[in-house]
């Protein structure tokens, strides 16, 4: 029977989880907080610059191909794909793989060519690079247990009881941490951290990370990372563009405040310009936490206060998009720094709650590829560095740690960059919290520990409300966009299994 459907809010899940429901022939309208419909992936110009405001990093291209294969198109159709080379870029310390230090940066450049990274790593390690070629191996057979996992909802625990389940899940190395797994194939601290790398990407604690995401290694190192044309906003618009043509709706500026339930399911929603929506079903695509204990009464909250503040959300970010009138050649696309101690750094985020003092640093700088980022002879910079949520940062503290972030970054890119900025905006805890409405302001919610993964997330489902389903980073499989595009198929299986479509 045909639905009337409303999704609430932003980003490229909930564009996906639109068209999956729409060439269902259902009514399908998407309400957006925001002047815009991408969410994360928004970008602005300033200056002739124009910025991503998230990572444009585009990883797990068959899983784009098969979503897109699922609606019935071609990507070759829809994206114009570059494959970089190099992936990225990694700078550390010399104390990570030498006795000696000093005030210089070592880089190395990662590519997704096996072969040449099995030399690389071989030249630091002997025998590194043979175990590089067996850790890869070892990762593309998780991948693909892995992934079969990803495709799955999941009601409990016991779900995992089913024996060809079980004995799928015992080769995911689900029983010890990634810092701990890597440490069994590399010796030094540097290949350690380039293997770990990802963990920065899932905002966890090596020391907390389920080993089972060694699997991101086979999708660096084997498949590669890619660059959309035109920024990856391009692919919220190509869905924006699809669900047009299934007839779905969208409206800008919409902010939730309130919901009118009757027989314990949604029957309206109430937007801060008095707009009232009813539908059949709603799919939540905003802060499932927020939304929980803010705009639902205590009595219809299948996870209350309590359940939020024991979780362990990703840290938030302090983020500065400059526009540098000139050119710097020594930084790629993608640029990592791996500080000297990341349990310390994860330590002052998690624990202590302090803007720590040796940062891990992502730099992205597409004008290396993309010359529409940018005016001509000129770089487009976008600087993140994960940071506590929570906290409030005064204007002094932002000065001093913006110098400090700046004062890195001019040491890998090997030359001054502050007397060059022509165009400068910091974005932190405060402004996820305002523009996002995100959990104490994190950048990417709840954090992949092993009692967070899986089963252990929060369902895609309300067990109080009949008729709300949740899509996104918070619900399975979790954090990243190709994990959230497996999610907006999974809530579309999930309210079929249901028979509510």
């Amino acid at each position: 029977m045909k639905k009337t459907i409303t999704i609430v809010w932003w980003g490229i899940w909930g564009l996906a989880t639109a068209i999956l429901l729409a060439k269902q022939w259902h009514n399908v309208a998407l309400y957006e907080k925001n002047e815009c419909l991408w969410g994360r992936a928004s970008i602005f110009s300033e200056k002739w610059y124009t910025f991503d405001m998230w990572p444009s990093r585009y990883l797990m291209p068959d899983l784009f191909e098969e979503f897109f294969a699922s609606i019935g198109e071609n990507i070759g159709d829809r994206l114009d794909l570059q494959k970089l080379s190099p992936s990225y870029k990694v700078f550390y310390p010399k104390a990570l793989w030498s006795a000696l230090s000093d005030q210089k940066l070592s880089s190395m450049n990662v590519y997704a060519d096996i072969e040449r990274m099995a030399s690389q790593f071989e030249s630091l390690e002997v025998w590194s690079g043979q175990k590089f070629k067996k850790f890869l191996k070892s990762s593309w057979k998780q991948y693909k247990i892995g992934m079969e996992f990803a495709k799955r909802n999941y009601d409990s625990i016991f779900d995992f009881f089913r024996l060809d389940i079980a004995r799928k899940g015992l080769q995911l190395n689900v029983f010890t941490t990634i810092d701990k797994y890597v440490a069994r194939f590399f010796n030094i601290r540097i290949l350690q951290k380039i293997m770990q790398y990802t963990t920065v990407f899932l905002w966890t604690p090596p020391n907390k990370t389920p080993a089972l995401y060694n699997i991101m290694s086979y999708v660096d190192f084997a498949m590669g990372v890619w660059y959309p044309k035109w920024w990856l906003h391009v692919i919220a618009q190509v869905f924006k563009d699809i669900g047009l043509k299934y007839g779905v709706e969208y409206h800008l500026n919409s902010d939730l405040r309130e919901v009118a339930i009757s027989d314990s399911s949604i029957s309206s929603l109430i937007f801060a310009d008095w707009t009232i929506v009813s539908s059949d079903l709603y799919v939540i695509n905003a802060d499932q936490a927020r939304f929980e204990t803010t705009i639902l009464p205590k009595q219809f909250q299948t996870y209350q206060q309590a359940f939020w503040d024991k979780k362990i959300f990703a840290p938030s970010g302090f983020i500065l998009y400059a526009g540098i009138d000139k050119k710097l050649p020594h930084l790629e696309h993608h640029n990592l720094y791996f500080n000297d101690d990341r349990n310390k750094s994860f330590g002052d985020i998690f624990d202590r709650k302090l803007l720590p003092e040796d940062p891990s640093i992502y730099v992205s700088m597409i004008s290396k590829t993309d010359p529409w980022a940018a005016p001509v002879w000129k770089e487009n910079l976008f600087v993140l560095v994960p940071i506590p949520n929570g906290i409030h940062i005064s204007d002094q503290q932002k000065s001093i740690y913006r110098d400090k972030i700046w004062a890195i970054v001019e040491n890998m890119a090997g030359e001054k960059i502050v007397p060059h900025i022509e165009y400068e905006k910091i974005f932190d805890v405060a402004d996820f919290k305002e523009r996002y409405n995100a959990w104490n302001g994190t950048a990417l919610w709840l954090a992949h520990t092993m009692m967070q993964t899986a089963s252990f997330r929060p369902n895609n489902y309300s067990k109080k409300l009949h008729n709300v389903f949740y899509v996104g980073h918070n619900t399975n499989p979790g954090i990243g966009v190709p994990m959230v595009i497996v999610s907006a198929m999974l809530v579309v299986e999930r309210m079929q299994k249901k028979w509510v479509l």
